[in-house]
């Protein structure tokens, strides 16, 4: 029989490994997401001209970067990026390497916003991210073609065996005018690689307006040796090759290589007994309802016809949870007294199935 100081001894060992466990746990799922921020900033970046053109052979622009300007700018340092020459649709990209090693990362969320005095000299603008791998490159890439069809376009490769040559712009049919005067601008896009090592283009967010891609493309050859992700903003020339300047901040690249994650919360996908999966592709949303405290309870249930990979919750605009490799949602978020738009999402590993379900919740 114990005595009572062996049991209390006991009793402190048992609590010290439960707080030892929560803490690793945390701190698990903590490292599973990393934000690189103020990428503006960096002193490490590269710059190039005639490598911004098709095929990385182009022509050569005058150009230059200046960081740490206070205005424009959002936070105080935002960089200012020249753009000129004299020969006509030449070209300058700025790249950093964010990170040495890249092999592990899957999902990704570039983030940027932008302002530009003179936009009737912008041929286009591109944001891109590309993760190498063992031979592999992953190029996750926006093109805004503002004299090129007006629309956003998206990076492809011709198929699995191109090389950066062989890469090619996709119109998504999302309209991409010429860009406001004296305006900050916000571009916000996610991507994955998929388990069978695609590249799923997710979303695109203009200014707050969020349109969904869903599409699933090829990842290019690249060489053994590269490894690491690189993120790059690419000024375009035109016909006259006018001179003008783009000043970026705020500029950030989010990357998750988690089997599941949540942004805000605690994501789960632990089975729920008191919320039942739909019958058909649908989702069905168990709670909330129409009114919520400020901490919301959320559980909701999602089906597709085939494996469910990415099940999240969108929150006004903003990401609060994702689930991975299962459709059930068992979290709670915080939101600010007032109505609430929540928008539900579930893909398949290949991307090309989705559903959605859009509600609205009232915290009292």
């Amino acid at each position: 029989m114990l005595s009572r100081w062996q049991t209390q001894v006991e009793a402190i060992l048992i609590l010290r490994n439960l707080i030892f466990s929560v803490i690793f746990l945390a701190l698990a799922g903590a490292a599973s997401a990393q934000t690189y921020t103020n990428i503006q900033d960096r002193t490490d970046g590269a710059s190039c001209s005639t490598c911004a053109g098709s095929g990385g052979t182009g022509t050569q622009a005058a150009y230059w970067i200046k960081q740490n300007v206070s205005s424009p700018s959002l936070s105080g340092q935002a960089a200012q990026l020249f753009l000129g020459g004299s020969t006509p649709y030449s070209d300058a990209l700025w790249n950093w390497r964010i990170a040495s090693d890249s092999s592990k990362m899957r999902h990704y969320v570039y983030d940027v916003d932008y302002y530009v005095k003179t936009p009737s000299a912008v041929q286009g603008l591109e944001f891109n991210i590309t993760s190498y791998d063992h031979g592999r490159g992953y190029t996750y890439g926006f093109t805004c073609s503002v004299k090129s069809g007006g629309v956003w376009k998206i990076s492809v490769p011709d198929d699995s065996t191109s090389s950066m040559a062989e890469m090619h712009w996709s119109s998504t049919g999302i309209a991409c005018p010429t860009p406001p005067a004296y305006k900050w601008n916000h571009v916000n896009f996610e991507a994955e690689r998929t388990s069978s090592g695609m590249i799923h283009y997710i979303s695109l967010t203009v200014n707050g307006t969020k349109h969904y891609i869903n599409k699933t493309v090829y990842a290019r050859k690249a060489p053994s040796d590269w490894n690491g992700l690189t993120t790059h903003v690419q000024l375009n020339g035109d016909s006259k090759q006018t001179d003008y300047s783009v000043w970026i901040d705020r500029y950030k690249v989010t990357v998750d290589g988690s089997s599941s994650s949540s942004d805000s919360g605690s994501g789960s996908g632990s089975t729920s007994s008191s919320c039942s999966t739909p019958s058909s592709t649908g989702i069905n949303v168990c709670s909330p309802g129409s009114t919520s405290s400020s901490t919301v309870a959320v559980k909701a249930m999602a089906k597709l016809s085939s494996t469910i990979y990415r099940f999240e919750l969108w929150a006004d605009g903003v990401k609060k949870a994702t689930i991975r490799d299962s459709g059930t949602m068992s979290t709670s978020i915080s939101l600010s007294k007032g109505t609430h738009k929540l928008e539900f999402v579930a893909y398949n590993s290949s991307g090309s199935s989705r559903t959605t379900k859009t509600i609205s919740t009232t915290v009292q």
